[in-house]
């Protein structure tokens, strides 16, 4: 599958989907929508999709423009969609991955991109895909970016994608609770986060 290009109609389903959630986002207030899934570990990588995506959006509508907020949602929902040309064995492997397996975990992001080269998907929900695992730092990956270096929708995402897993039910963690899950981010402010994103975020799940 790597290097294939997703057909146009599941990418139109796929970008309805994160449509759906906007509009889902818009309707509500911050702390009227549930954060940290608490589902069935076999269950993660469904649910990480949707859920990451709810989070990011809370952050986004505080730092970007209405108008941007769909090319951002797109970007959350489909920032996984490379685990599509990873072995199944691997996505949903029900322990710790070993080294080789994280090399090739790693690949995740350049997959994605291979799924989404059309024009089809703007650009900037491709940083999303692409930037998703970079960290303020410089730390991250693919490729070791730092600071603005990321894009601000990549950031945002890297934000979402971590709380989101942290306080989900995964096969090597145990959930943690919403206020720690937030204090994880908190401390991560200027080092692995951007500090204006995490600003945003603890503004948006505060109460």
């Amino acid at each position: 599958m790597p290097g294939t290009l997703l057909p146009p109609e599941v990418v139109a389903e796929l970008t309805d989907a994160a449509g759906q959630i906007l509009k889902q986002v818009l309707r509500q207030e911050d702390r009227a929508l549930s954060l940290g899934n608490g589902s069935r570990p076999e269950d993660y990588n469904v649910e990480h999709s949707i859920d990451a995506t709810v989070v990011g959006l809370l952050i986004g509508r505080k730092l970007v423009s209405q108008d941007a907020l769909e090319e951002l949602s797109t970007g959350l929902f489909l920032q996984d969609i490379g685990k599509l040309g990873l072995p199944p064995r691997l996505v949903h492997k029900e322990g710790p991955l070993a080294a080789d397996e994280w090399e090739l975990m790693m690949q995740h992001p350049l997959l994605g991109l291979e799924f989404l080269r059309d024009d089809s998907i703007p650009a900037g929900a491709k940083s999303v895909v692409r930037a998703h695992h970079e960290r303020w730092d410089g730390s991250g990956y693919p490729s070791g970016l730092v600071g603005d270096e990321i894009s601000l929708f990549a950031r945002i995402a890297a934000v979402a994608d971590v709380f989101d897993a942290v306080t989900s039910e995964r096969y090597h963690a145990p959930a943690v609770p919403k206020r720690q899950g937030v204090e994880l981010i908190r401390t991560g402010a200027g080092s692995v986060f951007d500090p204006v994103v995490v600003d945003a975020f603890v503004d948006a799940v505060r109460g």
